[in-house]
């Protein structure tokens, strides 16, 4: 934080956040900021971590970054990058550069802003979804939600940078100016599955083909009405954009990935248990610990970090031990007890060092690791109201096991059954480009391996 930062200090930590609390002002589709449709434009740098060996400067999401990005990579080479999501923090994907500048061209419409300013807000022209002059879902509008409040409402959120994506095909920028490069690597980030698999709606009565609940129907995945209207409109968009590389003679020479970052747990939503929003007297472990051992989050921004799972900072990580044995005690596991806190699994200590550096200050640990993980019992979710039936963030089978489809017209179809991981997808982008999969840092660290089974795209 700037008041807390000395220069030249040795740095003591603080809290991160990289989402939208550091907009301008997250009401707005743009991030408040001055002119345009925001993007970096719209990071508030006061907001922002400060670095004592650098003066005291702001930390942004993009330098955050502690490897560089298949992004600089391209860029590096003489490629043109672009890239939509969903917060303007999300410039970090650019990885250590300047003004986040190895994205040529970044699109970055906030999605926690209210979804009532949309008319006023948005300035890409939708040519295939009709979400103007009012958005579909005006019970939601007049709730003051975000776009994630809404299943209708969501896609037309999506389809802003779904025609982002065509006027680049067109060799446009994302806002339909003419005269750019058609990127060499771009593409989007969807949410509208995302919301369709956990919104409970909260302002009345849905549309028809719409369900109140998202989700799923049982345990073998069966979606809900809501979730496959959310399935079929990205598949919709998705199509969009395969017509559109057609109508421009490049499909052949394009290959296209579709993965996601995350799914979403429990799929089986009888098995959901909210903590403490299903009972009251429930707690999640950073409750149970309480200001003895975490620090003050008002202070230091972003705190503990539950959703279906449960990273927890202490202001002491001499106190592991003690915080561990706090959470085994108020929480324990013998049938006959109530586990208000729905712990399955705490990892600690040297437990954390397969999955993360270990946790402590340097040079012996990493603050950025936390000091605790807590892994909740399958369906339990941290949040303290009902609207949502799954979360993410966590280690369940349903949250990491998520698709992975490429496709090209060269490739014959076919499904390759061996274990992939997503963090594969960017060399093997790499090496499609005649780029050296070995420029990426993660790469050369953790001996990434491109997808198995490819053919060559001579």
């Amino acid at each position: 934080m700037p008041g807390l930062c000395t220069s030249g200090a040795a740095p003591i930590g603080t809290s991160t956040e990289y989402e939208e609390g550091i907009d301008i002002d997250q009401k707005h589709l743009n991030g408040g900021a001055p002119t345009g449709d925001g993007g970096i434009n719209s990071i508030k740098a006061t907001r922002l971590p400060r670095d004592p060996a650098n003066n005291c400067a702001p930390v942004y999401p993009w330098n955050f970054v502690r490897t560089n990005t298949i992004f600089g990579v391209i860029h590096g080479a003489g490629g043109y990058t672009a890239w939509s999501d969903k917060h303007p923090s999300y410039g970090s994907v650019a990885g250590p550069s300047n003004n986040a500048d190895n994205v040529d061209d970044l699109y970055a419409p906030e999605i926690n802003s209210l979804s009532k300013n949309f008319e006023a807000d948005n300035d890409i022209p939708l040519g295939f979804l009709n979400c103007s002059p009012n958005l579909p879902d005006q019970l939601s509008v007049t709730a003051g939600d975000d776009y994630t409040g809404s299943f209708q409402n969501i896609q037309c959120y999506d389809a802003i940078k779904v025609q982002a994506i065509l006027n680049e095909i067109d060799g446009k920028t994302h806002d339909g100016k003419p005269g750019a490069r058609v990127p060499t690597l771009f593409g989007m980030n969807f949410q509208s599955v995302s919301v369709g698999q956990k919104l409970v709606y909260q302002d009345g009565a849905v549309a028809n083909d719409y369900s109140g609940t998202g989700g799923y129907l049982d345990a073998i995945g069966t979606p809900s009405a809501s979730l496959a209207q959310e399935i079929a409109f990205v598949d919709k968009s998705i199509g969009l954009m395969v017509s559109e590389l057609n109508n421009q003679h490049l499909l052949k020479s394009t290959s296209i990935v579709i993965t996601a970052k995350h799914g979403q747990s429990p799929i089986d939503t009888t098995r959901v248990l909210r903590i403490s929003g299903d009972v009251p007297t429930d707690k999640p472990p950073s409750k149970i610990l309480g200001s003895s051992f975490l620090p003050d989050s008002t202070l230091n921004q972003i705190g503990p970090t539950e959703d279906d799972v449960s990273l927890l900072w202490l202001k002491d990580s001499n106190q592991t031990a003690s915080a561990v044995s706090t959470l085994e005690t108020d929480s324990p596991v013998l049938p006959q007890d109530h586990n208000i806190a729905g712990i399955g699994q705490i990892f600690w200590g040297p437990a954390i060092a397969p999955m993360f550096n270990l946790p402590g200050l340097p040079p012996n640990g990493d603050p950025r690791t936390p000091d605790i993980i807590v892994i909740p019992n399958v369906g339990v979710i941290y949040t303290g109201h009902q609207a949502k039936v799954a979360e993410h963030g966590g280690f369940a089978n349903d949250d990491t096991n998520v698709i992975m489809l490429l496709s090209n017209p060269k490739f014959d179809a076919k499904t390759i059954t061996s274990p992939v991981e997503t963090t594969q997808v960017a060399p093997t982008i790499l090496k499609a480009l005649e780029l050296d999969p070995n420029k990426l840092q993660a790469v050369q660290m953790e001996h990434t391996q491109v997808l198995p089974g490819l053919p060559k795209l001579d």
